[in-house]
């Protein structure tokens, strides 16, 4: 009996950890970008659709890479009808890497004729 409370308590140890690990970062995402947006990322997390007005809640994330008050990261989605210009990879400097806490975001469109890009605005 001895011998399967340690083994029990072994185990209950053991994935502790990783019931917790990744579990730290919670973030809200806002369409203010008036369009329908399809095939949403954010980061390496496909969101798929995302309609106008609406709001997406991401949880289970491990880190952020933030660059001042938003994600490092532009967002990526597609407009039906529209071009998106290739997205160059953003500068790290003066990035960091949050561990933890609750973060909401806008994405926000910028539009010149029939192109667009996307970026992201801290939610108020």
């Amino acid at each position: 009996m001895l011998k399967f409370k340690f083994i029990i308590q072994l185990a209950i140890l053991m994935l502790k950890p990783s019931l917790t690990i990744g579990q730290n970062i919670q973030i809200k995402v806002f369409n203010k970008t008036g369009y329908d947006l399809d095939s949403v990322l954010f980061g390496h997390f496909y969101l798929g659709k995302l309609s106008k007005d609406s709001t997406v809640f991401l949880s289970g994330i491990d880190e952020i890479t933030m660059h001042g008050d938003v994600p490092l990261n532009r967002p990526f989605g597609l407009i039906e009808g529209k071009k998106r210009p290739f997205n160059l990879t953003p500068c790290g400097t003066k990035s960091k890497k949050k561990k933890e806490g609750s973060y909401a975001f806008d994405i926000f469109i910028n539009e010149i004729e029939n192109e667009y890009w996307l970026y992201w605005k801290k939610h108020e």
